[in-house]
Parts: C-alpha cells; structure tokens; sequence
C-alpha cells in the first residue's frame, strides 16, 4: 500500500513549520532591536541632558561669583570711604593693607568669572551640535522604530494565518506519524523531512544505502534517513501522487 498521501501530509505541514519558524525568528529579532533603538535614544538623551546640567551649572555659578564681586567691589568702595575718616597712621596702614587684598581677592573671582564664560561658551557650542546630531538621529531611529511596528504587527497576522495553516495541515494524519514527525523535528533544527536524489539524503548530504534509496521511491513504506533520522521522501514519487491520485 502506497504511503505516498501520508508522506505527502507531512511535507506540507512541514511547509507550514518552516514558514512559521521564519517569521518567528523575525518576530523575535524586531523587539530586540526596538529595545537597541530605545537604549539608544535614551543614551542620547541622557548625554544631551547632562549637558545640559553642566550649562546650567556653570551659568549659576558665574552669576554666584560675578554677585561675590559686586559685593567685594561695593565693601572695598566703602572702605576707601573710610580712609580719608582715619586719623592714626596705624589703623590707615590697616586698612589700606585689607582693601589691597581684597583688591587682589577680586583679580581670582574676575580670572575664574572669565573661565567659567569660557567653559559657558563651550559648552554651549557643544550642546547645539549635539543638538543637532540627536535630532537628526532621532528623526530616522522613531522613523525605523515604526516600520519596526507595522512590520512586527503584519508578521503577528502572518504568524496567526500558519498557525491555522498548521491546525488544517495536521487534520488527517495519523497521530503516531504526527509524534514521530515532531521528535524528529526537535531533535533536527526544525526540518523533520528530507529528500532524496541519487542516492543521497539531501538533509544530512549523506549516502543511503541503494535499497533503502529503492524503498523510498516506490513510496510503499516510511523510512528515515540512517544518518540524520529524518523522514525521507522522493519528490518525483509525490508529484506522480499529486498527477494520478488513484494510483
């Protein structure tokens, strides 16, 4: 008795499988890569941010010290005032000796009031071509993490089609054929079933011995492959079933 329609069932559910399996590995590879971009925007972003916070606290901080040296400016101005009220040598040399340190306390505060506009300006030309960058990388990784979505959403539909795919497929064959064929298939990266041609199993590449090879083309018996255990058929034998279903 020919087991032709038998093998013929199982390749088309291994059809459906390998279809499935494809877009799966897709459907797993598109979250991973919208995290990458995700990862890769909040990078950014963080980076730009703490820019951002270095601008600011520069800015504060020569505005701190341009108030330190009003205020020094405004004591020094006072107490040059008092010069012309002292009337001891003593208390004038005093004085006189305060204003000039203050006076050379206030040549550091304007020194490091002109490093910080420097580092403000730098900063700030830094921050705009940052700026720049970002919004242009922005633009094209949310324009990728779309295409990502609406492709994420057509495989999800695709994968519900195969699966119904799969429920018809395996409507009709038997269940111990259906078990050996998943063993198969979980031990053989997902491929349960493989041709034959001149003599060679077309899943392993490996020789099979001429009666086995025999047996298979008649197409009266399922045979595995000695090497790789996959289910073995012949394509020629299955198109001849599929052109004269009564033989």
């Amino acid at each position: 008795m020919s087991v032709l329609p038998v093998l013929k069932s199982l390749l088309a559910l291994q059809t459906v499988d390998l279809k499935y399996r494809e877009l799966d590995k897709d459907r797993r590879h598109i979250p991973a890569r919208i995290r990458e971009i995700d990862a890769t925007l909040a990078q950014a972003r963080k980076e730009l941010a703490d820019l951002k916070n270095q601008y600011d606290e520069a800015e504060l901080s020569r505005q701190m010290s341009e108030s330190d040296l009003k205020a020094e400016k405004e004591k020094i101005r006072k107490w040059e005032a008092r010069l012309n009220e002292i009337r001891t040598n003593r208390d004038y040399q005093a004085l006189s000796r305060e204003i000039e340190g203050a006076r050379k306390a206030n040549l550091g505060i304007e020194d490091e009031i002109l490093r910080k506009m420097q580092e403000i300006e730098d900063l700030k030309k830094v921050i705009e071509h940052k700026q720049e960058d970002f919004s242009r990388a922005e633009k094209e990784l949310l324009a990728e993490r779309a295409e990502l979505e609406a492709k994420l959403a057509n495989i999800n539909s695709r994968v519900q089609e195969q699966e119904a795919a799969r429920k018809i497929a395996m409507q009709g064959i038997d269940g111990s054929w259906l078990a050996q064929y998943e063993a198969i298939r979980g031990r053989r990266d997902g491929i349960a079933m493989a041709a034959v041609l001149d003599e060679h199993c077309l899943g392993c590449h490996m020789g099979i011995p001429p009666q086995l090879y025999n047996i298979v083309l008649r197409g009266q018996e399922i045979r595995t492959c000695p090497n790789c255990a996959r289910i073995l058929y012949y394509e020629g034998a299955l198109k001849e079933n599929t052109e004269n279903p009564a033989a």
